[in-house]
């Protein structure tokens, strides 16, 4: 039949057998800024949005008996791990007391479970009820100073699941697994987290874990360029109303078979950087050799904003100055000299 049909051709024999396969281990980062769901209600609420997660996460984990996924929340007040589920942690008394919380903040008053305790699969019953139970203690101890705040901890969130990531795989009794991280973002403005997100950004490469990212809102350049860099997927949603078919076409797709399977990413990426002291990107500027702080121009007390050192003067006072402008002289006309007879042209002889 291979010869009937080309599949296995064009997939250059890529055949895996039972023993040749490897599980995935999927690290999902979910930003939960307040401030950006509550822009962004109208078209998808917090509650819908973690309700095609864990349909997505259910379909990741149905894929191969042992793949595995672990889920962590991008708050404003840290990073936290909704799944696997802390040493610590009851989930139990929080998904009394959260559920509540989450519907308030995603404007719903239904009575209606995410999940059926009868007639779901256990591991992912067990998924599905730590994850809504984590987050809904996270929503009810915010406080209104979190609530306020713009920034979320995705770097941190990514440096907990790039951890996790390496943890497992260093393990000698874990089976090996693929891994990538997928990051679904709402926040717009994460200019200050530059430094510690191309950090993760160089280790996720190092390691070869691909990032894929899920913009709902918002457009962060760091974030093109961390799938750009890892060789993920960047997808922003022009319907956010339709998560779960965008994450079941799109971000459900084997590493295996990623680089046969055309995906619709970001191809024009911006990889200009952004000043630390005006926020905004900058073709050319300034870079501490100190701490790599990118600015667009040096602070007047001549000292680096994100370090406190202190530069040289007389440096600071060549990268001040003002370019020089060489006028380009104009080139003199030669005169004739007077005592000198001019020689025509001599006159035909008839």
């Amino acid at each position: 039949m291979n010869a009937v049909d080309d599949t296995h051709a064009s997939l250059g024999g890529s055949e895996r057998t039972g023993s040749d396969e490897h599980p995935t281990l999927l690290g999902i980062v979910l930003d939960t800024n307040p401030t950006a769901w509550a822009e962004l209600e109208n078209k998808l609420s917090l509650k819908e949005a973690v309700e095609s997660l864990l349909i997505f996460i259910n379909a990741h984990l149905s894929l191969n008996n042992a793949n595995r996924v672990a889920v962590i929340a991008a708050h404003t007040t840290g990073a936290k791990f909704l799944y696997p589920k802390p040493p610590s942690s009851s989930f139990e008394n929080g998904s009394q007391s959260g559920h509540t919380s989450l519907k308030a903040m995603s404007g719903t008053t239904g009575t209606a479970n995410i999940f059926d305790r009868q007639t779901m699969y256990r591991q992912f019953r067990e998924v599905d009820e730590a994850v809504v139970g984590e987050l809904d203690r996270l929503v009810s101890s915010a406080t209104e100073k979190s609530v306020r705040s713009t920034q979320s901890a995705v770097s941190g969130a990514l440096s907990l699941a790039l951890t996790y990531i390496n943890r497992v795989n260093s393990n000698e009794d874990e089976v090996k697994t693929h891994a990538r991280i997928l990051l679904v973002s709402v926040s717009g403005d994460l200019s200050s987290q530059y430094i510690p997100t191309m950090n993760c950004i160089f280790a996720a490469q190092k390691k070869r874990i691909p990032i894929d990212v899920c913009k709902l809102a918002g457009d962060t350049v760091f974030l093109q360029q961390a799938s750009d860099s890892t060789n993920g997927t960047y997808m922003k949603l022009d319907h956010p109303r339709g998560l779960v078919q965008y994450l079941l076409s799109a971000f459900l797709v084997d590493p295996a078979i990623l680089p046969h399977v055309n995906l619709s990413t970001q191809r024009d990426v911006d990889f200009r950087a952004a000043c630390f002291v005006t926020k905004t990107v900058v073709d050319i500027g300034c870079v501490c050799s100190v701490c790599l702080c990118i600015m667009s121009k040096v602070p007047a007390d001549g000292s680096c904003p994100m370090c406190g050192t202190v530069y040289d003067p007389q440096a600071l006072q060549k990268i001040n100055r003002k370019p020089m402008v060489i006028v380009k002289k104009k080139p003199k006309k030669k005169k004739a000299k007077l005592d000198s007879t001019p020689v025509g042209t001599p006159s035909p002889i008839p």
